[in-house]
């Protein structure tokens, strides 16, 4: 039996890579986004494949502080960990499968696990029209990184400093987008973003609200604004959902959302 070669990718190889991704770019849409619009000519960003008979069995692209993976079956874990040991990843995502393959090799107590349902949706949701909701600048990103780090899931992940060069970044790429509600006095309450957008495909995420001003329906009404600016644009939204979130998930399941996979990650703690 052949083993795998593992190939660190030059920019000539990137759209054999994105073409084995093909289709299949739904379940791993933030790989397929970030090389697609980042490359990986700039320091921080890598794309490898493992490659057996001289096929693609593997992608692995590194996003900053973030290993994406994604394969058909399961995928060359001795290629992946290669990787992992060269790059030191704070983030790695990849299908249910993979993730818990590197997990037994891995140690367990660095890391933390999240599994995430990947949903969609063509049906417009309702609005309230007298929640007022716009585009935010650079100048918002502070307040908003500020806001999102009272939140479990992203201070386990982020430094406030990382995630406003972060959120800079993807707006200064156009790579994403962010909205915001204020209240009368003109304190930010809520934001929500795309975090990776094609001329038809849309990923919706980011959603956080004040903790004094939960309850009030900011979330919701961010929410239907943001996905129905996505499809009255003509796009697909993808969103990903905690699966220890029931609550989350059963409310989307009853407003008409498609559960099409999953998608799974590690975070070093």
């Amino acid at each position: 039996m052949s083993e795998t070669i593992l190939r660190r990718c030059q920019v000539d190889d990137i759209d054999k890579a994105l073409n084995y991704i093909g289709e299949d770019r739904l379940l791993c849409f933030y790989l397929y986004m970030d090389v697609l619009e980042c490359g990986i000519t700039d320091e921080g960003l890598g794309l490898w494949t493992s490659e057996k008979d001289g096929e693609i069995c593997a992608v692995m692209y590194r996003y900053y502080d973030c290993l994406h993976l994604f394969s058909r079956g399961n995928c060359p874990v001795n290629d992946v960990l290669a990787v992992i040991s060269e790059i030191d990843p704070k983030v790695i995502v990849s299908s249910e499968e993979n993730i818990a393959l590197l997990s037994e090799e891995l140690d367990k107590d660095q890391y933390i696990y999240e599994l995430n349902h990947i949903i969609t949706t063509d049906v417009l949701m309702k609005e309230n029209p007298d929640m007022t909701i716009v585009p935010a600048t650079k100048d918002d990103v502070p307040e908003i990184a500020e806001m999102m780090m009272k939140d479990k899931i992203y201070y386990e992940v982020y430094t406030y400093d990382k995630l406003c060069t972060d959120l800079t970044r993807r707006l200064e790429d156009g790579f994403g987008r962010l909205f915001i509600i204020r209240n009368e006095d003109g304190r930010l309450v809520c934001a929500d973003a795309t975090n990776a957008e094609t001329d038809d495909l849309a990923v919706i995420g980011g959603l956080v609200t004040d903790p004094e001003m939960r309850g009030r329906g900011l979330g919701q009404a961010m929410t239907g604004y943001v996905w129905n600016t996505v499809l009255r644009e003509g796009k697909r939204g993808l969103a990903f959902l905690l699966d220890d979130n029931e609550k989350t998930i059963n409310l989307h399941k009853k407003l008409g959302y498609d559960f099409i996979g999953y998608s799974a990650r590690l975070i070093r703690k």
